[in-house]
């Protein structure tokens, strides 16, 4: 058995897309292509528009925030949920308390979550 922990200095900050007080530290990478990063957002961050590169699901650990798929309508997530974006859905997250998320990015990636009612 190995411990790991998340180092401070192993994060980035986020900027592309016009993205503020985002960072990213990433945690693996599969040879199958399949990524995982934990990702905080700030009070009042967020991670600009941009296309999602493979699927990817979005799973809140801490606080509170916004999602935002091809429709433009701006979904509330907290602890607990996750979004998922289909391979090259224009998509953007943000919250006003601040938040931390685990990206999961991959191909052919099954979702294991509940739907909320009335999502398909």
């Amino acid at each position: 058995m190995k411990i790991y922990r998340l180092k401070t200095e192993d994060r980035r900050n986020i900027t592309a897309y016009g993205s503020e007080g985002a960072e990213i530290m990433p945690i693996l990478r599969s040879t199958t292509a399949c990524h995982v990063a934990q990702l905080r957002l700030s009070a009042g961050g967020s991670v600009g528009l941009h296309p999602a590169v493979g699927e990817q699901v979005f799973l809140v650990l801490e606080g509170e925030g916004w999602v935002e798929g091809e429709t433009g309508e701006r979904v509330a997530v907290r602890s607990g949920e996750a979004a998922y974006w289909t391979n090259g859905e224009n998509h953007q997250s943000g919250s006003k308390k601040g938040l931390t998320a685990l990206l999961i990015e991959g191909e052919e990636l099954i979702v294991r979550f509940s739907l909320e009612e009335g999502d398909s």
